[in-house]
């Protein structure tokens, strides 16, 4: 089992069987296994854009289960000081918010040469423009497809593809 329940749950089955062993002063058995230990590769971080507070949490369940960490802000603005922090593998917008617009969010990430490079999908209602326009990796129509949304991550974030694969 690989959920990360299990991982703690199998760190913590070793301590408990020592504590019981000490309690009934036996000695641990040999054969007790090792706590289970995951990779400790880096997730790929992914930076998500999004007003509405039900798709923040959707996009946030999708993509922490292919293996993201996920940094989800209600605004442009927000997006774009998560971004100083952090630089993201992955940013995931939508256009029209309030405040900073996801047009504008790109606009600036293009000015600037540390942001520039970021891959960048586009989720709306609203779209009717070719993708060229903001120069952006993808658009994704609402109400999102989410399994072309996870090809798409996985096509624009390679160690997603491996790992989940």
């Amino acid at each position: 089992i690989d959920s990360p329940h299990w991982v703690a749950y199998g760190m913590l089955s070793a301590s408990a069987l020592q504590t019981l062993n000490d309690d009934i002063n036996e000695p641990m058995s040999a054969t007790v296994p090792h706590a289970i230990e995951r990779p400790s590769a880096r997730r790929p971080l992914v930076l998500v854009a999004e007003d509405s507070g039900d798709m923040r949490s959707l996009l946030t369940d999708v993509l922490e289960s292919e293996g993201c960490e996920v940094v989800a802000v209600p605004s442009g603005a927000r997006a774009l000081s998560a971004m100083t922090e952090r630089r993201p593998d992955l940013v995931i917008t939508d256009l029209f918010m309030p405040g900073m617009s996801g047009f504008a969010l790109r606009a600036l990430m293009l000015k600037r040469p540390d942001l520039s490079a970021i891959p960048v999908i586009v989720l709306s209602a609203y779209w009717h423009r070719p993708s060229e326009t903001l120069e952006v990796a993808d658009v994704i129509t609402k109400p999102i497809n989410i399994d072309r949304l996870v090809d798409s991550v996985r096509r624009l974030i390679p160690a997603v593809r491996t790992e989940s694969a």
